[in-house]
C-alpha cells in the first residue's frame, strides 16, 4: 500500500500538509457520515494505516526507504587485462547475484521498539536459581537425592529461561506473537 496515493500528497509533502489531507479524507469517509456504505469501514481503515504510516518521522522513513527504488551505478569501463593475465568477471557479469526485490521478500523495515519481559520471566530465574541453589545444599547436607535433583532441576530452568530471556525481548520488541 502506498499511503501518500491513498492520502492524496505527494512524497515531499510536510507534515502538516499530510495531516491536512488526512483530517479532510477523515472528514469525508467516516462511517459515521457516509451511513450505511460498507465500504466506509475498508477505506477508513487505510485511511487510518496511511496516516499512521506518515505521522511518525521513524515509519515514514521506513515507507520511503520501501516505496524508493535503490539507485544503480553506472557502470565503469572495463578494463583490458594486461598480457597474460585472466579478466576477473565484474559484478554485473554473475548470474548469481541475489536480489530480494526480485524474490518478493519483503524486508522487515519496522523500528524495534523497548521490549520488555514477561514479569513471571523476569523473577522466573533469579528465583529458581536461588531456591535451586539451597534445595542442592539442604540435599547433600541431608542426604536428600529427592531435594538434590529437584534443586538441580531447578537450576537448568533458571539457565533455560536466562537463555530464552533476549529472545523473548526480540520477539515482543517487534510486535511478535507473545505481546
Amino acid at each position: 500500500m502506498d499511503p501518500y496515493a491513498v492520502l492524496g500528497v505527494a512524497r515531499d509533502a510536510p507534515t502538516e500538509e499530510i495531516r491536512r489531507a488526512y483530517v479532510a479524507l477523515a472528514r469525508r469517509n467516516h462511517p459515521d457520515v457516509r451511513g450505511d456504505d460498507p465500504a466506509a469501514d475498508e477505506q477508513m481503515r487505510r485511511i487510518n494505516l496511511a496516516w499512521e504510516m506518515l505521522s511518525d518521522s521513524d515509519s515514514r522513513a521506513a515507507v520511503d526507504r520501501r516505496l524508493t527504488p535503490p539507485a544503480r551505478p553506472e557502470p565503469q569501463p572495463r578494463p583490458t587485462p594486461e598480457y597474460g593475465q585472466a579478466a576477473r568477471p565484474r559484478d554485473e557479469d554473475v548470474d548469481f547475484v541475489y536480489d530480494d526485490s526480485e524474490a518478493g521478500v519483503d524486508a522487515d523495515d519496522r523500528p524495534i521498539t523497548e521490549g520488555d519481559l514477561p514479569g513471571w520471566m523476569r523473577l522466573g530465574a533469579p528465583a529458581a536459581f536461588v531456591i535451586g541453589i539451597f534445595a542442592v545444599i539442604f540435599g547433600v547436607m541431608a542426604g536428600g537425592f529427592v531435594l538434590l535433583r529437584l534443586g538441580l532441576l531447578l537450576l537448568g530452568l533458571s539457565v533455560l529461561l536466562f537463555v530464552l530471556s533476549p529472545f523473548v525481548v526480540l520477539i515482543r520488541s517487534r510486535g511478535g506473537p507473545m505481546r
